[in-house]
């Protein structure tokens, strides 16, 4: 009696010890070694070891799964947080663009600089456009007044690799003399990611649909899922393509590119100074005289045919000119005449008759 009181105290400790091993972890499972070897100290509990001890060996791999699953818990919580520190900066989508107007001596050289820098890079020229300051029809005036001499501008839009976005727009500025520049930021990242959480949404509601179209019987069911799912691909379509427009932004930047040809660079410093102020009033000068006289020349021709039509009209006119005159004259000379033969006639007021003429 109490021997079998014994065994099922020996039963009773043994399974408290393993419900112990189970919640505690490691550090309990010394104390279920130590428990089984107590009866073999002099208990009486040695017919039981066959039977514990694969509990016991249960316990301890349980709890060294525990351990296990733990640290490894905790190594990848700390790893997960040190991705998200260091991944932080590099989920954001930024689209950089650059704008700058550039002024050079040597126009051809500079755009061949500017093309290889392009070449360098690894960007390309989404478009580009070169004019000269002349007018279409070339005939004008104001296309002579250059003579030859007219300044060419180069327009361009380039995509460059944002990774390199930075270099490039400082080797762009060495081509000339760099007079504006403006560069600025956009963080698309809400956009995209709330279009990311969106596409996830639509591909996930399209699979359900697909089971549906799949498990459909009737044909209007078949119908209307087909429509549906058609409405769904069409909205994934579109959202598939702003995301793929936003990634090729953010992989590469826009630089647009204005390089303007001048006869001289002045710097900004020499712009307010007396000397550079009387040298630009008499280059103005210059300048209006240069176009006065280029005007006259223009217009030349026109001042020739003029006088041409002028002199053919007063040769012309000459004969009739010449009788009027002549007509004119004889009149005169009637006139002149006539009044002569009067003043013949009639006596002077101031003669006084003679005594011979009285009587």
């Amino acid at each position: 009696m109490k021997r079998f009181e014994m065994k099922k105290l020996g039963i009773i400790f043994v399974i408290a010890c393993l419900l112990m091993t189970g919640c505690t972890g490691s550090e309990n499972s010394g104390a279920y070694k130590e428990a089984v070897r107590e009866p073999a100290a002099g208990e009486g509990f040695d017919y039981m070891a066959d039977d514990v001890e694969p509990a016991v060996e249960e316990a301890q791999d349980i709890a060294k799964s525990d351990e296990a699953n733990a640290d490894a818990s905790n190594s990848s919580g700390k790893s997960a947080q040190q991705s998200n520190t260091t991944n932080k900066v590099d989920k954001e989508k930024l689209v950089f663009r650059c704008s700058m107007v550039i002024d050079t001596l040597e126009y051809t050289e500079s755009i061949k600089s500017f093309r290889n820098l392009i070449k360098k890079y690894d960007g390309f020229v989404e478009n580009e456009n070169e004019s000269d300051d002349g007018t279409t029809n070339g005939y004008y005036y104001y296309d002579e007044m250059k003579q030859g001499k007219r300044h060419s501008t180069y327009t361009a839009t380039v995509r460059i690799p944002s990774a390199r976005y930075d270099d490039f727009c400082e080797e762009t500025g060495g081509i000339g003399e760099v007079r504006t520049r403006n560069a600025n930021v956009e963080n698309v990242s809400q956009s995209y990611y709330n279009l990311q959480a969106e596409l996830e949404v639509l591909e996930a509601k399209y699979q359900r649909y697909l089971e549906m179209l799949k498990k459909a019987v009737t044909t209007k069911d078949i119908i209307e899922i087909e429509n549906t799912i058609t409405n769904i691909e069409v909205q994934i379509n579109q959202i598939k393509t702003q995301l793929n427009r936003y990634d090729n932004d953010v992989a590469y930047s826009y630089v647009s590119v204005t390089i303007k040809e001048v006869e001289k660079i002045v710097q900004e410093e020499e712009q307010g100074t007396v000397s550079n102020a009387f040298s630009g009033s008499m280059e103005a000068f210059g300048e209006v005289c240069h176009s006065l006289f280029i005007i006259f020349i223009y217009f030349l021709p026109y001042l020739i045919v003029i006088l041409v039509i002028l002199i053919i009209v007063w040769l012309a006119t000459m004969p009739v000119r010449k009788k009027h005159k002549a007509a004119k004259k004889l009149a005169k000379e009637k006139q002149a005449a006539t009044l002569s033969g009067q003043a013949q006639m009639t006596p002077p007021a101031d003669v006084k008759p003679s005594e011979q003429e009285k009587k």
